[in-house]
């Protein structure tokens, strides 16, 4: 059983690490402004399964290694927190990201949206990070791995829908006011960071 308070701080965590612009956030606002909603659905979706197939990977890896060498548990949260701590910094010093880089000749599909997961660093570092530091200290076994894997695609899910949804109208907004945006997605960050260590 995972304790209240730690889960939703992971779903804070999770929230401020897939919400603000990365990756596939900034794909579905360039692809939603350029072919609508309709259009970037199995994008969407491509993306999702892939995460959650990275997240699954992800944390079967970490609890698999935490069988494995159980010492190895307690330094993951220190690890987990320095990196949070590191995208926190970058997240407040992040400048509102360029529309115009992402490819829009044709709409991406599927299998696009689901390999890209495998190339995006940033994802994967979520579920290495993640995972162990929430999940893996309570124990080990499919029965964390699947709500983590599950939580945390549906938070990126939410994250990707407001991007896409909102499509150009985002974007001014985010480049309007990205510094007070930045500021609190990196606080939350902090935050997370510190929770981590106190677990």
């Amino acid at each position: 059983m995972i304790p209240l308070d730690i889960y939703l701080s992971f779903i804070a965590y999770a929230c401020a690490t897939t919400f603000p612009p990365g990756p596939n956030n900034i794909l579905m606002l360039a692809a939603a402004g350029q072919f609508g909603f309709r259009r970037c659905i199995p994008l969407l979706l491509g993306i999702w399964t892939g995460l959650i197939t990275v997240m699954l990977l992800a944390g079967g890896f970490c609890s698999t290694l935490g069988k494995l060498i159980p010492g190895i548990v307690p330094y993951f949260k220190f690890v987990g927190a320095a990196y949070i701590f590191r995208l926190a910094w970058m997240t407040l010093m992040r400048k509102p990201p360029d529309k115009g880089r992402v490819d829009k000749e044709k709409p991406l599909g599927f299998r696009d949206g689901f390999l890209l997961q495998f190339l995006n660093v940033k994802v994967i570092m979520l579920g290495l990070i993640a995972y162990p530091g929430y999940f893996l200290p309570l124990g080990s076994g499919i029965g964390l791995v699947i709500p983590f894997a599950v939580s945390m695609t549906a938070c990126c899910a939410i994250g990707n829908l407001i991007w896409t949804i909102a499509g150009s109208l985002l974007y001014r907004l985010y480049d309007r006011y990205f510094r007070q945006v930045n500021a609190v997605m990196a606080a939350l960050l902090a935050y997370c960071a510190v929770k981590i260590l106190m677990i």
